[in-house]
């Protein structure tokens, strides 16, 4: 799929629309042509429509597709085309010529002492007297024939190559579903080839280990479709994430995963074994954790399972979530934002380490780039910092704001997005500014902690309230935060504190994927259901 600078041009939109007309008016319901794309490129373009469609039809196919691809293409900024299939029409746009054959709308018929001009396939045929009527119907009727015979074969073509890949789709299946099928039939050709990297299972085999992904094995419901506990034949334990067959996301979160997690290998991120990819089965296949994720221990009204979280354990938990990050940031083959930092993305091996999973959102930036502008906002409403949910900037600095509410809600035992207290305070962040001002962190502090510590838990929240300052470039980056952790560096206090303003009042649970417009610099989002000031 192109990047943005290519679907947005108008020199790519003209050549589209032109080619959609003539296509739509043929009756071969076929069009190519080229046009000029920057100082020294040509762009060539491809739009064709199957036969049985109207003129408004075809038109109308070609344009719904063309607009989802601007609202919702997914991150290939590095592409330069697009290739856009559904069962009814095919947008496609290179660099390159592509097409051996060009159909174009009939020209302006020429004066009459001119032979006419026919648009479609030359033929080797000497050209007749145009005075003979009976000879024109004949290279009408042979230009028609070689029309057909090459879309019929093109159609073949095509249907044996889905075929081929698997897609067995339906008229009625959903739009944006087959954009995201198509997409990554043509940039992640690597997922169904085995590598070192990752295994590729079968359907049948996750089945048996999950006992037919029956309830009993189910170890919770993610954003994306539900997680299952499986055993394989050779005894080994695994999680299993089965993607809503309806959901678009899932599709992008099986990219996302399998493109990142695949390249990442760190102990503090959870492990990606392989995945499936058969009928309409979207599944991903992780190392078993069982401790399970951290909310569930973390806010649990459990005694037994908080007894587990003494301070020396959450302060490894700490510890481990930030040397994961900064591998994220900067140690990986790739720079890699999070973007859905959180409580439950934390996940505890048997030690109670810590592993950071749920890549689904995830972005990866170039060398040179240190932040992106997105219309998209996707992740966690509590966690995501002010920049990202007012403007749609992300940035490293951004899952640095995530680690620092994650840090708040570790020290106090109290989620933000649900937070309450006896004070009339909008959230957590502006509960520990208090207590930090007013020099009394043991008031909150997890009353399950001990007092022992309390220093070390003083420092650490400096840290996380250094974490969510208002500005970005006021936070530390993640190799700082751990130094700070481990005692190497002092935590710097800023002349200004810049306290993020921001009033979170979801519902406890509002942990879903939220999209907003943007138009310039807006003061807030659309369709959230924070408020903000």
């Amino acid at each position: 799929m192109a990047g943005p600078d290519f679907l947005n041009s108008s020199s790519v939109q003209s050549l589209i629309s032109s080619l959609t007309t003539n296509a739509s008016n043929l009756e071969q319901k076929y069009a190519s042509n080229k046009t000029d794309y920057l100082a020294n490129e040509t762009m060539y373009g491809l739009v064709q429509c199957t036969r049985d469609l109207r003129a408004d039809q075809c038109n109308k196919c070609v344009q719904d597709y063309i607009a989802y691809a601007n609202a919702s293409k997914p991150n290939c900024s590095d592409q330069f085309g697009a290739r856009i299939m559904g069962p009814n029409c095919y947008i496609r746009y290179e660099l390159y010529s592509f097409y051996v054959a060009t159909y174009t709308a009939p020209q302006p018929p020429p004066p009459p002492a001119l032979v006419p001009s026919i648009s479609s396939v030359p033929l080797p045929v000497p050209p007749p007297p145009s005075s003979n009527p009976i000879w024109k119907i004949t290279i009408a009727a042979i230009s028609v024939t070689v029309g057909l015979l090459f879309i019929s074969a093109t159609l073949v073509f095509l249907w044996r190559r889905r075929k081929e890949k698997g897609e067995n789709r339906t008229e009625n299946e959903d739009l944006s579903t087959i954009y995201l099928q198509e997409n990554l039939d043509t940039n992640l050709q690597f997922i169904l080839n085995p590598s070192a990297e990752y295994q590729v299972f079968g359907l049948d085999t996750l089945r048996i280990a999950t006992h037919n992904f029956s309830d009993k094995n189910k170890l919770g419901q993610g954003g994306f479709g539900p997680v299952y506990k499986g055993t394989l034949p050779d005894g080994q334990e695994v999680a299993v994430k089965r993607l809503s067959g309806s959901s678009v996301q899932g599709l992008r979160e099986l990219k996302n995963e399998v493109e990142f997690l695949a390249k990442l290998k760190h102990k503090n991120l959870v492990e990606l074994l392989g995945c499936c990819i058969e009928n309409k089965e979207k599944i991903l296949c992780y190392e078993f954790l069982p401790n399970g994720s951290l909310d569930k221990i973390l806010f649990a009204k459990d005694p037994l399972k908080l007894s587990e979280l003494g301070w020396k354990a959450r302060y490894k938990i700490i510890e481990g979530i930030g040397r994961g990050l900064h591998y994220l940031h900067e140690e990986s083959r790739l720079t890699i934002i999070h973007r859905d930092m959180k409580a439950s993305n934390i996940l505890l091996d048997k030690d109670m380490s810590p592993k950071i999973s749920d890549f689904g959102l995830a972005r990866f930036f170039g060398e040179d780039q240190t932040h992106v502008d997105t219309s998209i906002i996707a992740g966690t409403f509590g966690y995501m910092a002010p920049e990202y949910v007012m403007h749609g900037n992300f940035s490293a600095k951004s899952d640095v704001y995530s680690f620092g509410v994650l840090l708040l809600e570790i020290i106090t035992g109290q989620k933000n997005s649900s937070f309450a207290s006896s004070g009339r305070v909008a959230n957590l962040i502006s509960y520990a500014w208090k207590h930090w001002e007013n020099n009394t962190v043991d008031e909150l502090m997890d009353p399950m902690l001990e007092d022992a510590y309390i220093q070390d838990i003083a420092r650490c929240v400096q840290i996380a309230l250094l974490c969510v300052q208002q500005e970005p470039s006021m936070r530390p980056n993640m190799a700082h935060i751990n130094r700070m952790l481990a005692g190497t560096a002092v935590p710097n206090v800023p002349s200004t504190w810049q306290v993020p303003s921001i009033d979170f009042t979801m519902s406890e649970e509002s942990s879903t994927v939220v999209q907003s417009s943007f138009s310039g610099q807006s003061s807030g989002t659309k369709g959230t259901t924070g408020s903000l000031h």
